[in-house]
């Protein structure tokens, strides 16, 4: 039997890679370590908040603080530039040299040293940003939008592959969507469920709009955007039973923390995780297979957690902050948790809208 003659090309000759078609495997391993880079990343996020509301912040740009986010985004940008230049080595273009769902991850990273410097420069020339302006500045939100490109890479590579309905399979998703949820109400920190709802407590003030307006966005918005992670989540997998306790949860610690005043403003955790509890429950009752049990819980969830931040308002108000209940009248605290509710039924419309009616031909 004669033999085939190899033949050779100009890159096998020079000792080139040959170009390859397609993207590099999927690495589990590459989603554990960043989705653990992630949470290290977020914390330290949380970690710079906390110090701009307890006053531990000067007009330095280097800060005990920034060191944690930034060391963390050192690592996972490190991580992502060495993964994509040992695939150029063996072959793969360098618009796909990274395993699906990492590219974005690669383009925020770049993205975020642009903004690392522009943080820097911006400090110098107009000094620290005090409350809200933190939020809103430039070039936090620039950072803010391409730390969340670096740290949904495993919730895009994950949602291209079968993976099993587990803790384990689905952990490096799980942990990435916490702290993506964290994120966003971080923030929104000016319109979210955290102890600075204090404000509700107490005497009745003679000029209140903008308590009440801050009141009720803060319970609409954080309420939604949990929501948000919920429908968004599902829509993909169905995840274990504990995994939206384990948001929910998170997400009010970090959220609570942030803002600590006193040992019992935590009370606000046991209401976050009551409300993820209940939606662990009726997903485990696999409510969302009819669209009436998917408005049902976009309603529920919003308005649950709403009713209950304004319970433990009353609590807290009545006992450790020793100010008084809830001064809202019924018109407010009973119709904010409905309009957060209302808000919800909205999102699922978004999510699953009803069906276009069937166009009949002339």
């Amino acid at each position: 039997m004669s033999s085939i003659p190899a033949v050779k090309t100009r890159a096998m000759e020079s000792g080139l890679p040959t170009a390859r078609s397609g993207q590099p495997a999927d690495n589990p391993r590459l989603d554990w370590w960043m989705a653990i880079v992630a949470c290290v990343m977020i914390f330290g996020l949380f970690i710079d908040g906390w110090a701009h509301n307890h006053d531990r912040v000067d007009d330095s740009f280097f800060t005990p603080w920034h060191a944690i986010l930034y060391s963390a985004y050192g690592v996972s940008a490190i991580t992502l530039i060495v993964f994509h230049f040992r695939n150029v080595g063996k072959g793969f273009h360098w618009r796909r040299a990274l395993p699906a769902g990492y590219m974005p991850a690669l383009g925020g990273a770049l993205l975020f040293a642009m903004g690392g410097l522009g943080d820097m420069v911006w400090h110098g020339l107009f000094g620290i940003e005090e409350n809200i302006e933190a939020l809103l500045s430039p070039t936090h939100l620039l950072l803010a939008a391409s730390g969340l490109l670096i740290i949904t890479g495993p919730i895009r590579a994950m949602w291209q592959r079968q993976s099993e309905d587990n803790w384990r399979s689905l952990l490096p998703a799980i942990l990435t969507l916490t702290m993506t949820a964290s994120v966003f109400t971080f923030f929104m920190a000016f319109a979210a469920v955290t102890p600075r709802m204090h404000i509700l407590a107490g005497p009745r003030p003679e000029v209140h709009s903008l308590y009440d307006a801050y009141g009720v966005l803060a319970l609409v918005v954080h309420s939604n955007i949990l929501l948000g992670v919920v429908l968004f989540s599902i829509r993909r997998w169905r995840l274990p039973f504990g995994v939206f306790t384990l948001i929910y949860t998170v997400n009010a610690l970090m959220m609570t923390w942030m803002h600590w005043r006193a040992n019992a403003d935590f009370l606000l955790v046991i209401n976050a995780a009551v409300t993820g509890l209940l939606c662990d429950w009726l997903l485990s009752r696999k409510i969302i297979e009819s669209t009436k049990g998917l408005r049902l819980i976009s309603c529920l969830l919003p308005l649950v957690y709403s009713a209950g931040a304004l319970l433990v308002i009353q609590i807290l108000g009545t006992g450790a902050w020793g100010k008084g209940g809830l001064w809202w009248e019924v018109h407010m605290w009973l119709g904010a948790p409905v309009l957060a509710g209302a808000f919800g039924y909205g999102l699922s419309l978004l999510v699953h809208p009803p069906a276009s009616p069937v166009e009949i031909p002339a």
